[in-house]
Order: structure tokens, then sequence, then C-alpha cells
């Protein structure tokens, strides 16, 4: 069975949903009959409006609100912005993420609080302003988006060394991030509000990878999924009524036995085990 879900009437707001996995996840939400808000920074701002049109031509509704998320009195009505265009947001998708790629070692205070304030408190932040609407109506979705660095690899690691310990910083933000999600799905259990967390597979393939990672995806295909993994896996989250899951996309696919499909939430174009053209 196909899981279907009508997400007609409802608001989804995605931060970090200009491109890459935001992008997709947005896009597959106002395929679903979501209106869609799409959140960036407001210096970083390119592509929003030819997502916007594209969403549009398709038949989708979607707007854009713009905020740093970085900045505590920037995000301090991010949702209420958000809910503007077209009324209280009922799904929300913590995308947005900041990385910088030195080792613990010596990786900095400066970027080691950006870090924590845009994968930690920013999510924590536009979470407590959606949950009141979320309680009131006993509905409400939210996905944080998780990274598989939260975990160290075992040795030999899959790829670079250096790689590896330039992630470690990010990982340990996404962990806390991870622990969040679990602690408030308990909390918010029976209430009707669901929080999960999801991640790729390994190396969700996206117009920000840069060569090297294109290079290296290309001799271990087993490493690479399409962004349309992640939006697929983020869908049935939200159709679904789960909570507390911290899993990775190909494995939420698996576990309710789904299909692949495209970003206009039709076509089937593969399953769980479906590799994206590297070329």
């Amino acid at each position: 069975m196909v899981w279907q879900a009508d997400l007609t009437g409802r608001r989804a707001l995605v931060t970090g949903g200009r491109r890459g996995i935001g992008a997709a996840i947005a896009t597959r939400l106002a395929a679903q009959g979501a209106s869609v808000i799409i959140a960036a920074d407001g210096e970083n701002a390119e592509g929003v409006d030819a997502l916007l049109d594209q969403i549009k031509s398709a038949g989708g509704q979607a707007s854009a609100v713009f905020f740093d998320l970085a900045a505590p009195a920037h995000r301090r009505d991010a949702v209420a912005k958000a809910g503007e265009a077209f009324g209280p947001i009922d799904i929300l998708v913590n995308n947005a993420a900041a990385n910088n790629y030195e080792p613990p070692s010596s990786m900095g205070a400066e970027f080691r609080r950006l870090m924590f304030e845009v994968n930690v408190h920013g999510p924590v932040d536009l979470m407590q302003q959606a949950l009141p609407h979320m309680r009131a109506q006993r509905w409400g979705r939210i996905i944080n988006i998780s990274s598989a660095s939260t975990a160290q690899p075992p040795l030999p690691y899959p790829g670079a060394a250096h790689h590896t310990h330039g992630v470690a910083v990010y990982g340990a933000s996404k962990a806390a991030l991870d622990r969040f999600t679990i602690g408030l799905a308990a909390e918010l259990n029976g209430s009707g509000v669901h929080v999960n967390a999801l991640m790729p597979s390994n190396v969700c393939v996206t117009s920000a990878n840069s060569e090297a990672a294109r290079a290296a995806l290309r001799a271990h295909p087993d490493w690479a999924e399409g962004v349309e993994m992640m939006a697929e896996a983020a869908f049935l989250l939200i159709a679904a009524p789960l909570s507390g899951l911290v899993m990775k996309s190909r494995d939420v696919l698996l576990m309710m036995q789904q299909p692949l499909h495209g970003l206009d939430g039709r076509s089937v174009i593969g399953d769980a085990h479906t590799i994206p053209d590297l070329s």
C-alpha cells in the first residue's frame, strides 16, 4: 500500500529551504497540499524567488520569510511572522544548519557558539514558538534534520580522516538536537503533536556538494542518496502517527514499506535502495 496523505489546509515552515534538502522537502510538502513558507537569511536569499515560482507554477502555495537564525533577537517572533502568509504553522521542519570544518582540537569559541546557536538554540526557539498553536488544535508535526555525524564512524574511516574530525563539533550540535527531539516527543505524548528527527543515511547529493565530494561519491555510490529520499522520509514522518524517532531516511521507507516518489509526490522513481545518478 502506498501511503497517501492530503496536507491541504496545513501550513509548513521549512528553515534553510532555499536549496538542497530544505527545498526538496518544501517542494514535496507543497505537492501534498500544504501551504509552504520558506525561511532564509535575508543576506543569503539567492534561489528563494526561483523556488517560490517553481512551487506556484506546479499549483502549490508558497511564500518566504527572512530572519537570521543565528541571532536570538531576529528569530524571536519568527514563527508568528511565518504565519502571516497563510495562517498559524502546523508543520515545522528545522533544516537550516551551520558548519565549520575545523577539528575539535582547534575550533575557536566563536564558531562553536555559532553552530550551537543555529543548530540547537534556533530550532528549540522555533519549536517553542510553534507549540502553543499545535497543542491547542491537538495536531502538529515537527521534523528536525539531523546528521549521521552524531556518531563517530568506526575505523578505518570511510574517507579522509580530516573530514571525519572536521565534522565532530557539528555532530555534537546535532546530537544535542536529537536528544531534545526525543525529550520533547516524550513530554508531548498524547497531545497530537509529533516530533521526530531525520537524517540522510550517509550523504545527500545536492548542488552544494563540492567536486571532491562528488568524486568520492562516484567511487562509493552506496554512500549517496538523492534529495527525493529525504523529502519522501520527511513526508512519511509527517503523514504517519509516529513520534520520538531519530531515523535515517532509507530506514523510514523500509520501516513503512513505501516507494520513493519524485518531488511531485506522484511519480514513483524507486525505493529505499535507489542510488542517484552521479554522472
